[in-house]
């Protein structure tokens, strides 16, 4: 169970983290298409496979270990939205100072 956890947050974080750099290049470039749309496809796409994963570890051990991996994919998923999102308005706050001065 082990193995499958490690291999789906190295998947989720790639994802993420390959997102906020889309992201951050389009706000750097001054593009108004993407919009943080590949962070949200990213975030979604990984809660879906999280719940694969909370829904393999309720086969292979208990519930009681499935609600612990439920519970830190929700804690997981929360601090990772939260911080990346404050990063990129950090970055949009930057580009629009730099654009008035």
């Amino acid at each position: 169970m082990f193995q499958l956890l490690a291999l789906y947050l190295a998947f989720s974080l790639l994802l993420l983290f390959g997102a906020a750099e889309l992201e951050r290049r389009a706000i750097v470039a001054r593009r108004l298409g993407p919009n943080g749309r590949a962070m949200l496809l990213a975030l979604v796409i990984s809660v879906v496979a999280s719940l694969v994963v909370v829904a393999v570890s309720a086969f292979v051990e208990d519930w009681v270990y499935m609600l612990h991996a439920l519970g830190a994919s929700i804690a997981y998923h929360g601090f990772m939205g939260v911080s990346l999102v404050h990063g990129l308005q950090e970055v949009s706050a930057r580009v629009a100072a730099q654009r008035t001065a």
